[in-house]
């Protein structure tokens, strides 16, 4: 993946700024079960904000695990490590396919941290 041809810079910044306001309206209407989760994605979605590695990334999520695509249009294609909030508040960083734990930290800026150092 070149990360500078991850897609244009506008579609992109649209999708880091509509992200963590969706995220906040759903923790808004959600219910205590989904609270926990909802924070830990939060979390996620503004400390990986603030890496310009990851900002040139498309951020999205699936079942509350923050994924990041390298296509342009719709982030069908990722080879970037995804990590998901756990519930005892700790963060899981996973391999692109979802199928290997790379490892597990305490912050989500640790979480983030790891996900750059396994960047392609």
């Amino acid at each position: 993946m070149n990360l500078q041809d991850s897609g244009t810079d506008e579609s992109v910044e649209a999708c880091w700024q509509r992200l963590p306001t969706t995220w906040r309206l759903m923790l808004d209407r959600g219910d205590s079960q989904a609270a926990a989760a909802g924070r830990g994605v939060l979390a996620l979605i503004e400390a990986a904000s603030a890496q310009p590695e990851l900002r040139r990334l498309y951020p999205f999520t699936t079942r509350c695990v923050l994924r990041f695509g390298s296509g342009g249009g719709l982030p069908t294609e990722t080879d970037t490590p995804a990590v998901e909030p756990l519930r005892d508040g700790r963060f899981r960083v996973l391999s692109p396919s979802l199928t290997r734990v790379i490892g597990e930290t305490d912050t989500a800026d640790a979480a983030v941290a790891l996900v750059l150092a396994q960047l392609p």
